[in-house]
């Protein structure tokens, strides 16, 4: 019985030193690289290119339709997400300024369109049921297509992705209901005071300067070529 004692400590004493064994020749396992999708490296890519300081709204309206290309396929890593959203949002600044440039623009338009139908509604008999000749609508529409409809739309589908709380979000408002505002004016629905009002109180919100921002492309993790 002794013996069968020693015997099975002298086993389990073997056993306990071979795990030791393998636990000391066992390596610490190197942690694995996950690469950033190829589409959004090219993203990154195309976004470190911009020229911050002065950055164009035309490549700002193109990247944030490339961003919002990357969500809907759910191509960003959540780290790349988070820092996508606060990069391209301190970009956007630069969209919300060449919205209202470009909304002033509009009413611009929209008042010497609007002081020519005064002009007739003083001549008619019936003012409030006057018909507007189509050539003077046509040539407003026409000189807002060629100046910033356009713009105005594709910047709108960008700050109403702000949040709502946001001086960008209700600068975005205004672009996306221009030519609604513009009809209600015309139709004396609306002042060109009341409506400028409105807007100088969504332009005080906006910083006088954007913040700074790194578009660098060390937020991603690309395969070298």
């Amino acid at each position: 019985m002794v013996s069968k004692f020693y015997f099975l400590a002298f086993v389990f004493l073997l056993a306990v030193a071979g795990c030791s064994d393998a636990s000391d020749n066992q390596q610490p396992q190197e942690p694995v690289l996950r690469y950033s999708q190829l589409k959004v490296c090219e993203f990154a890519e195309n976004l470190a290119q911009l020229d911050v300081s002065a950055p164009s709204a035309k490549q700002l309206r193109l990247l944030n339709e490339q961003w919002r290309t990357l969500q809907q396929d759910n191509a960003l890593r959540p780290a790349e997400a988070e820092h996508l959203q606060h990069v391209m949002s301190a970009l956007n600044y630069h969209l919300a300024r060449d919205s209202l440039a470009r909304i002033q623009e509009v009413l611009a338009h929209t008042e010497r369109t609007y002081e020519q139908i005064e002009g007739l509604r003083r001549f008619s008999s019936n003012p409030k049921e006057m018909k507007v000749p189509d050539s003077i609508i046509r040539n407003l529409r026409n000189a807002v297509q060629d100046c910033c409809a356009d713009a105005l739309s594709r910047n709108a589908s960008a700050l109403l992705r702000e949040d709502e709380e946001s001086a960008r979000y209700a600068i975005g408002r205004r672009a996306y209901f221009i030519q609604r505002d513009v009809n209600r004016i015309l139709n004396n629905e609306l002042t060109f005071t009341a409506y400028r009002e409105r807007l100088q109180q969504a332009a005080a919100e906006l910083p006088d300067a954007p913040a700074p921002i790194d578009v660098s492309a060390s937020w991603v993790t690309c395969r070298s070529t």
